[in-house]
């Protein structure tokens, strides 16, 4: 049983060693290993006996819980006191997990769910039953390598014989499924019909129609590409809201929106709210220092921030998508430090 733990662990960690932390990921997998101290009644000759197992989270955004996830645990040929009986212990959960962050990287939890327990060899306490845990641990997300260290303590009750046990585990979250693949904002051209010319009057012999303006930006309704602008939007020409880019740098290795920027942020959520039908998408980059996840990482962060001060600001969350492109965009030489303070950047691109 070690054996198959101990190589799960090692494989996973190889596969996923270059991904991102799991908050910017949909899904999450942690092989883990644990101690339980067991409660006297149930009759097993160690107080204190291995466990191992994996779960498999789902993450949420934007609800009171963070994740949800299914956890299996297993305890090989544990032995019986007064007896020369042994006998493995297979768990399940259903687990709700409740995050809070205590630094960029480092951040609390708190788990509460129910499961149930199949003892193959039942023998005096110790029985089949449901079983209810609750507990509360730690994680840090580790740089540059896409996993986070976890582990926590629970306590385990067992609803026949009222069995009571406390089980500390350590594990490896690694993530599965990224949010932002797909979940892009792709900017819409403005269709244009047909123009209708004028007709050419030689003489003006008769008053002319006063020009229509249904959207009250300025340009006629014949010449109005955009015809639904709110009111009070800055157009061009066309009728049609500009594209503006927002742009914020960063300090190295930072995803913190530093105070300068603040009206700026203020202003542009502004110009949203006022438009019902304006969306953003906040795109983010950094430097070439440090590994190409790590950076990828990192410009998830800082499209993040910036999608989470606007949403301060009174932005709905529907009109916002956050995608992060890493190094992979620089708009200068990275040989610099000017340079680099350049690609260091967020820009938001706005679509009408």
């Amino acid at each position: 049983m070690k054996k198959i733990l101990i190589t799960s662990m090692v494989c996973a960690t190889a596969l996923f060693a270059a991904s991102d932390p799991s908050r910017t990921y949909s899904y999450e997998i942690t092989p883990f290993v644990s101690g339980i101290l067991t409660d006297s009644k149930a009759g097993l000759e160690d107080d204190n006996y291995i466990n191992g197992g994996i779960s498999i989270g789902k993450n949420f955004e934007e609800t009171f819980i963070d994740q949800v996830e299914i956890a299996y645990m297993r305890s090989a040929s544990v032995g019986y006191e007064n007896s020369n009986g042994n006998t493995n212990i297979d768990r399940i959960f259903l687990n709700a997990v409740k995050k809070f962050e205590l630094t960029d990287r480092l951040a609390a939890y708190g788990l509460a769910g129910i499961g149930y327990q199949n003892v193959s060899q039942e023998l005096d306490k110790h029985k089949d039953s449901a079983v209810f845990n609750y507990g509360i641990g730690l994680r840090y997300d580790i740089p540059y390598y896409g996993i986070a260290i976890k582990g926590d303590v629970r306590h385990l009750i067992a609803t026949k014989e009222n069995q009571n046990d406390m089980m500390y585990t350590l594990g490896l979250g690694m993530p599965l499924g990224k949010k932002y693949t797909n979940d892009i904002i792709a900017a819409k051209a403005p269709i244009i019909e047909e123009e209708v010319k004028a007709p050419i009057i030689e003489e003006p012999t008769e008053v002319l129609p006063a020009i229509q303006d249904d959207d009250k930006d300025g340009v006629s309704n014949k010449f109005d590409k955009c015809p639904n602008t709110s009111p009070g939007v800055k157009v061009n020409k066309d009728g049609c809201v500009e594209t503006v880019n927002l742009n914020i740098n960063f300090d190295n290795n930072s995803a913190e929106i530093k105070n300068i920027y603040d009206e700026k942020l203020h202003q542009f959520a502004n110009m949203l709210k006022a438009n019902q039908t304006m969306t953003a998408v906040i795109e983010a980059h950094t430097d070439s220092k440090g590994s190409d996840a790590y950076n990828q990482n990192l410009s998830d962060r800082r499209a993040i921030s910036v999608v989470n001060a606007l949403k301060a600001y009174g932005v709905k969350s529907s009109k916002l998508k956050a995608i992060g492109y890493g190094e992979t965009q620089p708009i200068a030489t990275n040989e610099t430090e000017e340079g680099k303070a350049l690609n260091r950047r967020v820009t938001a691109l706005v679509n009408q």
